[in-house]
């Protein structure tokens, strides 16, 4: 399948966490497949564990690695903030890693 060049936004759903992490992984990589530029759109109210955090990382790689962007829509809040806040992934030296989840920088 040819990846279009325009943004595919990605809803997620509220439930992002290891009991749905299987669901939410077709999405993403769903979402690659189709496009070359994917903003994930996560719920304000979402609930979020390290699970989902894990799965956004190895989608961005993917993505990186296969020359597509990943994005996220605006920037984390609420759970997920705290996840990512508790998780240490905000203080990554890896800086494409920690601009993704602070700056919401296009990673490519």
């Amino acid at each position: 399948m040819t990846a279009s060049t325009a943004t595919t936004p990605v809803v997620l759903p509220r439930m992002l966490t290891i009991r749905q992490a299987q669901a939410v992984k077709e999405l993403l990589l769903e979402a690659l497949s189709s496009s070359s530029r994917v903003s994930l759109a996560v719920p304000e109210d979402a609930e979020v564990d390290l699970s989902f955090l894990q799965l956004v990382e190895a989608a961005r790689i993917t993505a990186a690695r296969r020359g597509l962007v990943l994005s996220l829509d605006s920037p984390p809040g609420g759970a997920l903030l705290d996840v990512l806040k508790r998780s240490g992934f905000l203080e990554s030296r890896d800086h494409n890693l920690s601009s993704f989840w602070s700056d919401r920088k296009d990673i490519a």
